[in-house]
Parts: structure tokens; sequence; C-alpha cells
């Protein structure tokens, strides 16, 4: 795994980052704000399985966030700031269990992800935008509420995405080793 990253996995994970996009336009305006990450996290958890499964090392999931992060700027600095200290909190958990060969990482990265950011997200908003983020903040039960059902169904997005990846496997369509 020291060998450097290749077109293929610059393009992959980018592929990935796209899928994570349109799901979120699609899911996005079916929901209330501070719902969405929750109802977003089964689609997001399919492509973020698959991008950590494809492409296995530590760093994973800031090829594939990272990128989305900076495009997010001039839009919400809020949303810029969650996705870089979600994915900052991801990575540093996997680097401490070594990278996202194996599938309980993978578990444990999702849930981290959407947990983290269901928590991060609602924190920055609340304090950088105000309004209905602030009075989120006067409820803690609610927050953490949200960030169990993120992870929960987050752990469902992982779940379908790693039937994916066996089926990607058995087909010979996905050159990782499982």
């Amino acid at each position: 795994m020291k060998t450097p990253w290749r077109l293929r996995d610059y393009v992959f994970a980018a592929f990935m980052t796209i899928g994570m996009v349109a799901s979120v336009f699609i899911i996005g305006p079916l929901v209330p704000p501070f719902m969405q990450l929750v109802a977003w996290a089964p689609i997001g958890g399919v492509f973020l399985t698959l991008g950590m499964a494809r492409l296995q090392r530590r760093g994973s999931v800031a090829l594939m966030i990272l990128p989305l992060a900076i495009l997010m700027t001039p839009i919400s600095p809020a949303i810029t700031l969650y996705l870089f200290l979600t994915t900052l909190l991801t990575e540093a958990v996997i680097f401490l269990r070594g990278n996202y060969r194996p599938k309980t990482n993978r578990l444990l990265a999702t849930v981290v992800f959407f947990v983290s950011a269901v928590v991060i997200g609602l924190v920055s908003a609340g304090l950088m935008l105000g309004g209905k983020f602030a009075e989120l903040l006067t409820q803690p039960w609610l927050i953490g509420g949200l960030a169990i059902a993120a992870g929960i169904t987050g752990a469902i997005g992982w779940w379908l995405g790693e039937s994916i990846v066996r089926q990607l496997k058995r087909a010979g369509k996905l050159d990782a080793d499982l």
C-alpha cells in the first residue's frame, strides 16, 4: 500500500464524490435541513463504502470528500468546515486502525463519518448561521438522536455498499484485494 495514488484511483474517487453529490441534490429537497444527513446516509454510505473498498488505504475518505469541501467553500463555509472536520476525524480514527482493507474498518469509518457529520455539521451551522440551527444547540438530546440515527442509516449504507462490493468482486469488476 506504499505505492502512490494512480490516475484511476483519482478518477474512481471523483466518481464516488459525484455520486454522493448527485444523491444529496435528490434527497436534500425532500427532507428538512436538519434531517438531511440522516436521510442521505444510506445512499452516501454506499458510495463511501465503495470508495473505501476500492481504494483501501489511509486517505481514501479524504480523497473523496476534501475536493467536495473545497468546491463548497463559496457556497457555504459551514458545510466546508464540517466536511473538513468530519473527514479529519474519520481519517484519524482509521489511521490508528491501519487502513480501509478490513470490512470492520470501513464500517467504523462510515459510522464515524456520519455521526460526526451530524454533530459537527449542526454545531457549526448553529454557530455560523444561527436561526433554526442555533435553536438546535439548545436541544442536545435532538442532536444526539440525529447523530445516532445517522450512524444507523450510515451502517445500512455500509451494508448495502458491502453487498455491491461482493457482487462486483464475484463479477471480476472490482480489482481490490478483499
